[in-house]
């Protein structure tokens, strides 16, 4: 069952601008004039071609609240405002990276929206040495996700540390602890 629509309209684009400005205390006269919310559409499309009405409400909404009601914020730029949407490098949505699996049923990407995503997964991190660029590769792979996905580890239970310190008590005394001195001939 698919909730998407086909694109991005003006008018939630616009609505969406005034919810951003509004919750950022954004004075009015600093405000996007229309004209500007029309190029700023603009701009919008062509980074993020692919998103489209609930997918920009929706990640606009999550940006806003992980703000916290922090004091002097601007209007975001697009990876920022993208980046409970897609997957992030550095806190930026990388569009090459493709969507978030972890989005909400009614959100995930239609197959047309995956099919717009770049063919290839490219960083959008500046390199750390501007003027000596080319001595740093890129990693690369088609493999996603690229690393394992992070697990909880409770850690030890009280039982094991116990069985644990025994074990290390038991080879002290038993002498098989490594004994680095009379390994290197030390008295």
């Amino acid at each position: 069952m698919e909730y998407q629509s086909s694109g991005l309209t003006i008018e939630t684009f616009l609505a969406v601008a005034e919810m951003v400005a509004a919750q950022l205390r954004i004075k009015e006269a600093d405000r996007w004039a229309p004209q500007i919310c029309q190029l700023k559409y603009v701009s919008f499309t062509a980074e993020f071609p692919e998103v489209n009405d609930a997918q920009f409400l929706w990640s606009a909404e999550q940006w806003l609240q992980d703000t916290g009601g922090k004091d002097f914020l601007r209007y975001p730029t697009w990876k920022e405002l993208m980046s409970p949407l897609y997957r992030s490098e550095n806190g930026q949505a990388n569009r090459s990276w493709g969507f978030k699996d972890s989005l909400p049923i009614q959100l995930q990407p239609s197959a047309q929206q995956l099919a717009a995503l770049p063919p290839s997964p490219q960083s959008i991190a500046a390199s750390p040495d501007p003027h000596n660029s080319g001595a740093y590769q890129v990693f690369t792979t088609e493999q996603w996700p690229a690393l394992p996905a992070a697990s909880e580890s409770t850690g030890l239970t009280p039982r094991q540390w116990a069985a644990y310190l025994k074990q290390l008590a038991e080879e002290e005394t038993d002498g098989t602890s490594d004994d680095r001195g009379s390994a290197q001939g030390n008295p």
